[in-house]
């Protein structure tokens, strides 16, 4: 049986408010004028960021064999074209894959990290991955030596994420085959019936917190060598602290996606359903049945996966319940890259769009050549409708890297799609679709949000918008789709909804924090409030008494601490309890509780350095009926 997949009546009688084609490409006219030049028919990924401040989101995208290009948004619609200026023409020379941005000094300014296929191509030789130090007058400068992220794998995707909760932004970066030569397998008549690949080591660098990086990968036990097309730093089960989803290429003969469970990056991939064997290439997250809880959709050569979450720490294949598998075409496969859920008209309910565009593959699994686009209409039961056609996405471009932004500020989510420079159309070049819901309709709000406490972009907060009796989850990420990455800036769409009950962010390390008397169709600027440091924050106790990530109040007092602190939670209900510290790599250091505790406000010691414990950061972990609750605990002398 499904779950969670009965409506009520008054979701099934909402409101569409689009009329006609809804997407239309502007990309010329905006002033992005550009495609990808690939080699190998691999690369190609785009991110969503205010570079320079300004309040507008510029977009950046990976040229492969073309110097990169960085489009500063005018505020009025158009895009300049400023990558010389920026100093980024290095990039000409060196064969970009994916990027993702994100601010590893807080200081305000989001870093570049590129990654490269490094390889000889036409004498000549390309650099390793690429670090640009965003120095805060609209330049950069590359420093990935310096920093110690200048690995020389064949590198396609990356995402930050503070995956320590020391404040201060990590990178995991996927790594690909360890061979420019395909291996295949042949059957006795010598024909192609399977991969042998073996990738490179994925490399997970931990922040040092004075512009330098350490390779912590084997330290944290992550030895895989799968051959990743994505990957997404994600809280995928709600305590608070970041965990990593992979997908891996080349799954049905090797390395299944992985998912890594911190702290301390178990592999929980088979235990939690979420290690399909396929040709993994993009990851979308988003809460499509609005459960509170965050489902994966991941891209494939061949049929899609719709990962849609338990809420016990397992998932569930319903993708083609949901009809989203986006397979094949008289016997040949469509191929599926960059992914993401949004809400594209406003209804209040998400939606799914996939980038498309062949590649050639072996006999054995044939590629369709013309491979429209897909955009999926939530039909609020669980089930999606194909209205590609009907919105205008459905070209026959070939995209790859694919990310998503409100560049106009208009209210409504437009999209861009990374196009190589082949095969079926001489115009080929990136799309920037431009939606057109506005025009008719739909309210909405949009949430950005800067770390005090926690890393500058917040990356890795989960945000949440109650409204009408509904709540509208959204998670801030520093990386995902297919090597790119989408606006940090939170969209939901409330459809008819005229009124917002509350808003509440619950930071990374499970602090949390409460805005209400919100207003819709606007956009929401939220700084993390540390003035309550040494007081509970405050936290929302549902009415259902529900063990959500929203009503135990988990916090220490004082934090940081020397001598020793107090860990304080309220429980709404008697429940079976384990509390335990860990260090960050996930090792034990004390039980401090495990039994039954009743109803109502809780109080535990930790002797902290009086224990003997060196000082360092350690992680609280409360279990309560197979829910898990976290919080940071700094330990100084």
């Amino acid at each position: 049986m499904l779950r969670r997949l009965i409506v009520s009546t008054a979701m099934l009688l909402a409101v569409c408010y689009c009329s006609g084609q809804v997407f239309i490409d502007l990309s010329v006219s905006s002033g992005i004028d550009f495609v990808h030049d690939h080699d190998g028919e691999m690369g190609g990924g785009a991110a969503f960021f205010d570079y320079n401040k300004d309040g507008h989101e510029d977009v950046y995208i990976t040229g492969g064999l073309a110097m990169d290009k960085l489009y500063k948004n005018n505020g009025d619609g158009t895009f300049t074209d400023v990558s010389i200026a920026a100093g980024l023409s290095s990039t000409d020379t060196i064969n970009t894959h994916g990027v993702t941005t994100g601010d590893i000094d807080n200081d305000g300014y989001r870093e570049v990290f590129l990654t490269t296929w490094n390889y000889e191509y036409q004498d000549e030789v390309h650099a390793p991955n690429l670090l640009y130090k965003n120095n805060g007058d609209g330049t950069f400068t590359e420093i990935s030596a310096q920093a110690g992220v200048n690995a020389t794998s064949w590198s396609t995707s990356a995402s930050f994420g503070d995956f320590d909760l020391d404040g201060l932004l990590d990178l995991y970066v996927g790594n690909y085959v360890d061979s420019i030569v395909d291996a295949v397998v042949l059957d006795s008549n010598g024909m192609e019936v399977g991969f042998s690949h073996i990738g490179y080591q994925d490399i997970l660098y931990v922040n040092n917190g004075d512009g330098t990086f350490t390779d912590k990968t084997l330290d944290f036990g992550l030895t895989a060598t799968g051959c990743a097309l994505a990957v997404a730093s994600t809280d995928y089960n709600e305590d608070g602290i970041i965990d990593l989803m992979v997908a891996n290429d080349f799954g049905e003969f090797g390395v299944h996606n992985k998912l890594y469970e911190n702290p301390g990056f178990s592999d929980v991939s088979a235990s939690s359903g979420a290690d399909p064997g396929i040709y993994g290439m993009g990851i979308g997250i988003g809460d499509y049945d609005e459960d509170d809880d965050l489902d994966y959709y991941i891209t494939n050569l061949g049929r899609n996966v719709l990962l849609q979450n338990q809420g016990d720490g397992t998932f569930l294949d319903v993708t083609t319940f949901a009809n989203v598998e986006n397979t094949s075409i008289d016997t040949l496969l469509t191929t599926s890259w960059g992914t993401f859920f949004l809400d594209y008209d406003n209804d209040s309910h998400l939606d799914l769009f996939v980038a498309n565009g062949r590649i050639s593959a072996a006999s054995f699994i044939r590629t369709i050549e013309e491979d429209p686009n897909k955009l999926y209409r939530n039909n609020q039961d669980g089930t999606f409708t194909d209205v590609s056609d009907a919105e205008g996405v459905a070209d026959i471009n070939v995209g790859r890297g694919a990310t998503l932004c409100d560049y106009d500020d208009d209210g409504d989510l437009d999209m861009l799609v990374v196009v190589h420079d082949e095969y079926f159309t001489a115009d080929a070049r990136v799309t920037l679709y431009n939606n057109q819901t506005n025009a008719s309709g739909g309210n909405w709000v949009k949430v950005g949000l800067e770390g005090v406490l926690c890393n500058r972009d917040a990356y890795g907060s989960h945000i949440r918008v109650y409204a009408d009796g509904r709540t509208f989850l959204r998670e801030v990420g520093g990386g995902s789709s297919h090597s790119s990455q989408n606006s940090s800036i939170q969209h939901v769409g409330l459809g008819t909804i005229s009124s917002i009950d509350s808003v509440v962010v619950t930071w990374p390390g499970g602090r949390i924090q409460r805005e209400c008397n919100v207003a819709i169709n606007q956009t929401l600027r939220l700084v993390e409030d540390i003035s309550t440091m040494n007081s509970p924050y405050c936290y929302v106790v549902s009415s259902t008494e529900d063990l959500t990530s929203n009503n135990i109040g988990l916090h220490n007092l004082p934090n940081p601490f020397s001598d020793g602190t107090t860990i304080h939670y309220e429980l709404p209900r008697s429940a079976q309890v384990e509390l335990t510290v860990t260090d960050l790599l996930g090792n034990q250091v004390q039980t401090l509780f495990s039994g039954r505790q009743n109803a109502g406000k809780q109080s535990v010691d930790f002797a902290g350095a009086k224990a003997g414990l060196p000082a360092g950061v350690y992680i609280c972990l409360l279990e309560v009926e197979g829910r898990r609750f976290t919080e940071r605990l700094v330990l100084m002398r």
